[in-house]
């Protein structure tokens, strides 16, 4: 094992290997000023966000996503910001709020904030969270969700990131929803959309992915994102599936939308394969759930064409190996992009399409340390056998959220 860091992490823990999946470590972010995250903010700004309805401003979420750099050091996000329900839309007590990148490390049982990466433009103009487009969810200034808020093109909601070899960062986020790449500095320098979404951003906007993604429900955009070693192919995958719920053939889907791109050239990115991902069957959890409630809320690569998928419910997640090699690739399907194949009871195999192969590697409600069903960060350590998994806490916005923390799970095999 060369890892020290995970070395000493399984040996404190006592752990015997070949015993099951087991929890290695747990691990809780200090209480954390969101000015650490966010220099630029006023003590003034963070003072009227609790005046407008966010009262735990020292519990920011850095788990939107999770990436792991290698000699224990972890690359999260912050998602838009801190964020509560309105009817129709969202109210933020903190617009100003950059989304941003965050480097740690484990330490002791702590999560060990190294430092921020705010998103900006290609001029160093911050990025915000806030909608792009009329259509998408009503921004309000407070929870009252009487005075809205402006749109603003820019505006990302970051939920997975990777790192690249060459020192940039690719991401995936809800808003319109789209691929975007950042630079070392956390400066976009292109954003890839569904055909015929344009937010007039002030960074290069390409409508280059797939146009089925369009479809993809309100506030259940890209989340997930995994990236090969050599940072030459990706793969991204919506939340969940696709279409309107008031129609029972798609409320009852259970299917998600997965793309993979040839990212070789970051301002070329071209799309080589469009797949449907299943889900469980929503009663094989611990809690009641509909095929609405199912989730893909975080991935990472493995190895060839084999990526990890963190599916989550009421109750629980669950973490899947997803092979797409022997998987139908819809770019050369007579139907692929037709939203008629994400409906319930398509009989797949009637239509010349196979799915994706996945095995079930974790359960996490079957692991007493686990006491959340709101994971949205997946990682797989050097040892090809140690997960990582943190949790989204969104940002404290009742107050009755926790802090922010990670997990470290040993499985009962390698990966790779």
């Amino acid at each position: 094992m060369r890892n020290p860091f995970l070395l000493l992490t399984l040996l404190s823990a006592g752990l015997a290997l070949g015993q099951g999946a087991q929890v290695v470590g747990v691990y809780t972010l200090p209480p954390t000023p969101i000015r650490v995250l966010n220099p630029h903010l006023s003590q003034e700004e963070v003072a009227e966000s609790q005046r407008a309805g966010w009262p735990a401003t020292d519990r920011p979420a850095i788990g939107s996503s999770l990436y792991y750099l290698g000699d224990g050091r972890f690359l999260g996000s912050t998602d838009r910001g801190p964020n509560g329900d309105c009817p129709g839309g969202k109210f933020f007590p903190l617009p100003r709020f950059a989304p941003s990148l965050v480097f740690f490390r484990l330490e002791g049982r702590e999560i060990r904030l190294e430092r921020s990466l705010p998103l900006r433009n290609l001029g160093g103009k911050l990025i915000s969270g806030l909608p792009n487009l009329p259509g998408e969810e009503v921004p309000f200034t407070d929870k009252e969700c009487k005075t809205r808020l402006s749109l603003d093109p820019d505006g990302v909601d970051v939920e997975d990131v990777v790192a690249t070899p060459s020192g940039g960062f690719w991401m995936v986020e809800e808003n319109s929803p789209s691929l975007l790449y950042a630079t070392s500095s956390g400066r976009v320098v292109v954003r890839y959309t569904p055909e015929g979404v344009r937010p007039a951003a002030s960074y290069p906007v390409r409508d280059g992915l797939p146009a089925i993604l369009r479809q993809r429900r309100a506030n259940r955009g890209l989340e997930n994102l995994a990236l090969s070693q050599d940072g030459k192919t990706a793969w991204v995958v919506l939340q969940s599936p696709i279409g309107p719920t008031s129609e029972p053939a798609f409320d009852r889907s259970l299917v998600a939308r997965a793309v993979r791109l040839d990212v070789s050239d970051p301002l070329r990115a071209k799309v080589t394969g469009l797949y449907l991902v299943p889900f469980s069957d929503p009663k094989e959890y611990p809690k009641p759930n509909r095929p609405r409630d199912m989730k893909y809320s975080a991935a990472a690569f493995v190895k060839d064409q084999t990526i990890l998928l963190l599916e989550r419910a009421e109750g629980g997640a669950r973490v899947y190996l997803v092979n797409f090699a022997q998987s139908t690739n819809l770019l050369e399907h007579p139907n692929g992009e037709s939203p008629e194949l994400d409906k319930a009871g398509m009989d797949y195999a009637a239509l010349g399409i196979k799915l994706p192969e996945r095995r079930l590697l974790l359960e996490t409600w079957r692991l007493e340390e686990f006491d959340t069903d709101k994971l949205e960060g997946i990682a797989l350590l050097e040892d090809g056998q140690t997960l990582a998994l943190v949790d989204d806490n969104d940002f404290a916005i009742t107050g009755k959220e926790g802090p922010s923390r990670l997990w470290l799970v040993r499985l009962d095999r390698r990966l790779r």
